[in-house]
């Protein structure tokens, strides 16, 4: 794929539903942990002002994470009950895509390297992440409009507006170009 190829957004017209890749760890502190960064990211999942893009070997991947005992400790749950409450998120605010051919970006950690193949082959809006590698790509990336982004970054208020009773702009999330601001931000 030709990096030039990233700048289309189909996506962007008002009212679609933003499109945006989640590392493992940013889904267990989503679905599993409750983390307060995730607060705003979860109320637009929700309401299905942004999909979860992922694809099997993801959910593979995190099907396992989640039935780690040390995360079964930290959630006081079972790895069945944690195992559907991951794939009924999966079904409710996400689209599973398919396995994403190999992006120009390369990531210091191969098992991270689908997250960033998915974000760039399906042209999402952001990829949240606390991974130090991944993170690593986010002035590269952020050149042809992917944000790489921690949760604690996305800037959405913890809930479903922005405390005065209007929802946050959708447009701070679209793609933006190299000398955007926090967009390359590490």
């Amino acid at each position: 794929m030709a990096p030039g190829v990233l700048h289309a957004d189909p996506a962007a017209r008002e009212g679609e539903a933003l499109r945006w890749v989640l590392d493992t760890n940013v889904v267990l502190d989503w679905l599993v942990f409750g983390d307060a960064h995730m607060r705003g990211a979860d109320a637009w999942l929700r309401q299905g002002r942004a999909r979860w893009l992922h694809t099997p070997a993801m959910l593979e991947e995190l099907c396992e994470v989640v039935s780690r005992e040390q995360v079964l400790r930290r959630a006081r749950a079972d790895a069945g009950a944690l195992g559907r409450s991951v794939r009924e998120a999966s079904r409710a605010h996400g689209i599973l895509m398919p396995e994403a051919a190999p992006c120009p970006w390369r990531c210091s950690d191969p098992d991270d390297q689908m997250f960033i193949d998915l974000a760039a082959q399906e042209r999402a809006q952001c990829l949240l992440t606390r991974d130090k590698a991944l993170l690593a790509l986010a002035p590269r990336c952020a050149v042809l409009g992917l944000r790489i982004l921690r949760p604690s970054e996305l800037g959405l208020p913890d809930g479903d507006g922005d405390g005065a009773g209007r929802p946050a702009p959708a447009s701070d999330l679209r793609p933006r170009r190299a000398g955007a601001g926090d967009a390359t931000r590490q």
